[in-house]
């Protein structure tokens, strides 16, 4: 069994239903598949399903420190325009 990443995530434009809404489908797909349970691979994953569902300049940027890796915790800032 592997362990899931705990994400904090920050959303650019916070206030776009539709676009928050296609970042949690695409992060509860990514983690039901088991995909990649690790911060950047998982993250990789998100940013792709977010630009295969309609936004193509969406980008996600991973921030991390030690402490927080061994604590399987990391920060994503995602934004739809790139």
């Amino acid at each position: 069994m592997t362990t899931m990443m705990h994400i904090k995530a920050r959303l650019v434009p916070w206030d776009d239903p539709d676009f928050v809404r296609a970042f949690e489908l695409a992060r509860e797909a990514t983690e039901q598949s088991d995909c990649c349970p690790d911060g950047p691979r998982a993250a990789e994953r998100v940013q792709h399903l977010l630009r295969e569902g309609g936004y193509p300049r969406a980008r996600i940027e991973v921030r991390q420190t030690v402490e927080e890796a061994l604590e399987h915790v990391s920060h994503w800032s995602v934004f739809r325009d790139g």
